[in-house]
């Protein structure tokens, strides 16, 4: 199968119709909404904030797979239902002004953990406290997990485990029953991605893949992931995905170790040669295997990485690297996206947590309503936010 129906990256003169083509559909989408074209106006603008917080600038880089556009992994391609959809749940949670009292679904996204297993032992698992050989939930009640997603409006949804490629089957029955609806986007070590498995998740119906690289260096990447072949396997998994027209986000844990100005360049220089089209840089948290030791980034290294992140998105000379995201960026002037804000993760036990890093269930999906939970989680907001913003 051939990668035809993925684009390079869009930039320049080229992507200025494209841009101007998305305006028009959201404020299509706005005046559907709001039935004044002053107000679908406002919409647009926010809209347009929202980005610049997430980017430091407008839109300056898309990527065209198949007959769709994307500028960010998190939000579904242009044009879809599933945009449209994700658009009336922003300009839901604009128009009630207190995300934490709001009883419409509002999630621009969810990280949800399908199994237990996984056949490594990284240094920074979060999940480390749920790794077991056996899956705490069948299939019956995976898809009944699912069930309450859709019919809670949930457009865009991150596949996450354990390693959930170590259930497979599931897995592609998964993304084949929630892909009508949502954009389906995986989280994977790369660890047993085959061409075959990454041709069965595009029939599937699976959108993109984050991909995890922990450094551009193989003996460090490895040493990180506590598995010899590790980098050799991200390598095959990105090219098993490009060329099933799989996009493909490398995932970078940013640990104190790692983050110079050398390091990042050098990592995004491998994700441009790799031809993946996104780049996704999370911070170190006290969660799972890093549970009681100091790994917060300095002030300084956050305040570096945010800059790559602007410069790698923003200057000419990056036009055709990968484009970057960087959550700690937007996080420190939006306020955190997570704790039911804009995601959450339900882990593989169908228990709610703010994040995948701040760790505490507030309740299980398969035994409380979901609107009950949200607001529970919605209130209680993001520790760690509330940490860095303190500190």
């Amino acid at each position: 199968m051939s990668n035809d129906n993925i684009s390079g990256i869009l930039a320049g003169r080229r992507l200025w119709f494209f841009r101007f083509k998305l305006r028009l559909f959201i404020l299509k989408e706005a005046f559907r909404f709001h039935h004044h074209p002053a107000k679908a106006y406002r919409e647009l603008k926010m809209l347009q904030q929202v980005n610049r917080n997430r980017t430091g600038n407008i839109i300056v880089k898309m990527v065209r797979s198949g007959r769709r556009y994307y500028f960010t992994t998190d939000y579904p391609g242009y044009p879809s239902a599933n945009l449209s959809g994700m658009l009336r749940n922003e300009f839901a949670e604009n128009n009630n002004g207190n995300v934490h009292t709001l009883n419409t679904a509002v999630l621009k996204t969810l990280v949800w953990g399908i199994t237990n297993r996984c056949p490594l032992t990284c240094a920074h698992c979060y999940e480390w406290d749920n790794i077991d050989k056996r899956d705490t939930l069948d299939m019956p009640a995976l898809k009944q997990l699912l069930s309450i997603y859709k019919s809670n409006g949930l457009r865009h949804i991150q596949f996450s485990g354990g390693e959930p490629l170590a259930r497979f089957e599931e897995l592609a029955e998964l993304v084949k029953e929630a892909s009508p609806t949502m954009d389906c986007w995986l989280l994977t070590s790369g660890y047993g991605l085959t061409g075959a498995k990454a041709a069965a998740l595009k029939k599937a119906g699976l959108t993109g893949a984050h991909i995890s690289l922990d450094h551009w260096d193989e003996d460090e990447h490895n040493k990180f992931r506590n598995n010899r072949q590790s980098y050799m396997m991200v390598m095959e998994a990105i090219r098993n995905c490009i060329s099933s027209g799989i996009l493909v986000s490398l995932s970078l844990c940013a640990t104190r170790e790692f983050v110079t100005y050398d390091n990042l360049m050098k990592y995004a220089d491998l994700a441009k040669k790799t031809g993946v089209q996104f780049l996704r840089i999370l911070e170190p948290r006290e969660a799972g295997k890093f549970c009681g030791r100091e790994v917060r980034l300095s002030r300084e290294q956050v305040d570096l990485i945010s800059k790559f992140v602007v410069t790698l998105n923003t200057d000419r000379q990056f036009r055709r690297y990968p484009i970057a995201a960087f959550l700690g960026y937007h996080q420190r002037k939006t306020d955190c996206y997570g704790a039911g804000n804009r995601f959450l993760y339900v882990d593989p036990n169908g228990d709610v947590h703010a994040c995948p890093f701040c760790r505490g269930s507030m309740g299980n999906l398969l035994d409380e309503p979901y609107d009950h939970i949200i607001r529970r989680v919605r209130q209680q907001g993001c520790r760690f936010m509330e940490q860095v913003v303190n500190a």
